[in-house]
């Protein structure tokens, strides 16, 4: 897979309107652009106004070339272009994870450019790996994905991280944020002191704190979006969870049949029952869900859950689910406000 790493000037005057359109409007063109797995927008203030930067991840280069652009435009965000100015990309070996776009209200994009010794590269991926697992699972880290690119004899490697807020920075790394992380584990690696770029991430929507359980996936079955209840009633962080599929929350024994239930749900537009959560320790939940598929904007789909079963005295039975209203659960989590013209 590839990474790009797009950067561009926000036209003078034109800031407000380029948030607005991220905001708003590039969601759901973005999902389907093919080949696009993800992408993350974030800005920053320069001396010379504001800079974008657009962290997407591709299936492969084929994907980005067969657009028939200019790699150097904003294929991720199209519509964006007229706001833009001397936009220009470079292009990584996607190593480890994925750069999702990450809906936070006050999440931080913190860009690492970070040269490795020759010859080491091998036990480097497998330090940031376990790394960056622990981030994931102990610490405010939302997304963490890593890419690399050959220059002279040494790896030219780009880490790109997605932070909750400044706050969970500082914890992880230290009051010093200019500072680069992991430098007990990982600076031995190091052929030159990492350089450390801070943006803020422009959020696809504002989820409300108290919002009802709500997972989104996209149509690979990747979680792309969970409201905090969601995280806590499958029992994973969140930065954890949007790193997984839906079959990876069942049971063992009834994962080979997701892919088969997903693909008539997307195409019956909606589903509603019992389902099992096989929750980390082992242990298992019965909830009851409702689905709808391509909401709240194409390429993403959402469900609505809410404990239930033999735990609490009720055994769950296939009409479960019937009572739940999915399209008011996201109107009251601020999902559907945003995306009612998609």
């Amino acid at each position: 897979m590839i990474l790009q790493v797009l950067r561009a000037r926000v036209i003078a005057g034109q800031e407000a309107r380029l948030m607005r359109f991220v905001r708003e409007e590039a969601v759901g063109p973005a999902l389907r652009v093919p080949g696009l797995l993800s992408f993350q927008p974030a800005i920053r203030e320069t001396r010379a106004g504001v800079e974008l930067v657009i962290v997407s991840s591709w299936n492969d280069f084929q994907d980005l070339a067969g657009l028939g652009g200019d790699l150097d435009a904003p294929l991720s965000m199209p519509g964006a272009a007229e706001m833009l100015a001397d936009s220009h990309a470079e292009h990584y070996e996607l190593v480890l994870g994925e750069a999702r776009a990450m809906p936070l209200r006050e999440a931080k994009l913190r860009l690492t450019r970070i040269p490795i010794r020759p010859n080491v590269e091998s036990s480097y991926y497998e330090a940031v790996r376990v790394w960056a697992d622990r981030l994931l699972d102990e610490a405010g880290l939302v997304a963490f994905s890593l890419g690399r690119r050959v220059i002279g004899r040494q790896d030219d490697i780009v880490a790109v991280q997605v932070w909750q807020d400044e706050a969970a920075i500082r914890a992880a790394g230290g009051t010093d944020i200019e500072k680069p992380m992991g430098g007990d584990e990982l600076s031995q690696f190091w052929a030159a002191e990492p350089s450390i770029e801070h943006f803020d991430a422009l959020t696809a929507v504002e989820p409300r704190t108290d919002a009802p359980a709500i997972l989104l996936a996209d149509d690979s079955r990747r979680y792309v979006h969970a409201t905090p209840a969601a995280a806590l009633l499958v029992g994973r962080p969140l930065a954890r969870l949007l790193t997984m599929r839906v079959e990876d929350v069942a049971p063992p024994d009834q994962r080979a049949q997701v892919a088969s239930l997903w693909d008539r749900f997307v195409a019956d537009g909606s589903a509603r029952g019992p389902y099992t959560v096989e929750r980390p320790d082992g242990s298992q939940i019965t909830v009851k869900f409702a689905a709808k598929a391509n909401a709240p904007w194409p390429g993403s789909h959402a469900s609505l859950l809410v404990a239930h079963g033999p735990a609490n005295g009720h055994a769950a039975t296939d009409d479960d689910g019937d009572d739940l209203d999915i399209d008011r659960a996201l109107v009251e989590a601020g999902l559907v406000a945003r995306y009612a013209h998609s």
